[in-house]
């Protein structure tokens, strides 16, 4: 299983299994992590294998979706595509929450994303899409097969830092009113 993301810039980047965090634990960053940015997603289980899937046909490819958080260890993001990886690559640091929701309850009016920090609103997003999902779907499967149990996370926002060492943040997300991240960030 892997997490492709869609970068907010538009490329294309897997991270590993080991990234995802499934139990909304909190966080406890190693000390060579200085700062944490946060990005949020939207992401799209994918249900049925394939390669080269032209966005007309994407719909089929994917059964449901979600929001979350990708956390970043800024101070490994040096310029380089190695610098990149190493801080995509940290361990728990992808806050997909599962069970998805159904593909029809996706772009429904009033069925917002909010996350925050502590009491400060830091994004909010209401205009999910199929659409959004299959295009990212289909530049993805140009360069990677795409398996059944992947997740394809669309990052919605640019990253923004949110904790530096010496500190702690606490996020939580809700979806349709449904709590769907609830942990602390600790430096």
């Amino acid at each position: 299983m892997n997490i492709i993301v869609q970068t907010f810039n538009g490329k294309t980047v897997t991270r590993p299994d080991t990234s995802w965090d499934r139990k909304n634990e909190d966080l406890y960053t190693p000390e060579t992590v200085e700062s944490i940015s946060f990005s949020p997603v939207l992401f799209a289980r994918i249900c049925k294998p394939g390669k080269s899937i032209a966005e007309r046909f994407a719909d089929r490819y994917w059964d449901g979706f979600g929001y979350g958080v990708l956390l970043y260890a800024d101070n490994f993001i040096d310029g380089t595509p190695e610098g990149f990886a190493s801080a995509s690559c940290l361990d728990h640091t992808s806050f997909l929450p599962s069970p998805v929701y159904l593909k029809p309850v996706m772009g429904n009016p009033g069925n917002t994303f909010v996350l925050k920090c502590g009491r400060k609103k830091l994004f909010e997003h209401c205009e999910a899409s199929a659409s959004t999902v299959n295009k990212a779907l289909e530049q993805a499967s140009q360069y990677m097969l795409v398996r059944a149990g992947d997740l394809l996370a669309i990052e919605l926002d640019r990253r923004r830092s949110v904790c530096r060492k010496g500190s702690m943040a606490h996020l939580s997300g809700t979806f349709c009113g449904n709590f769907l991240l609830d942990f602390k960030i600790i430096m």
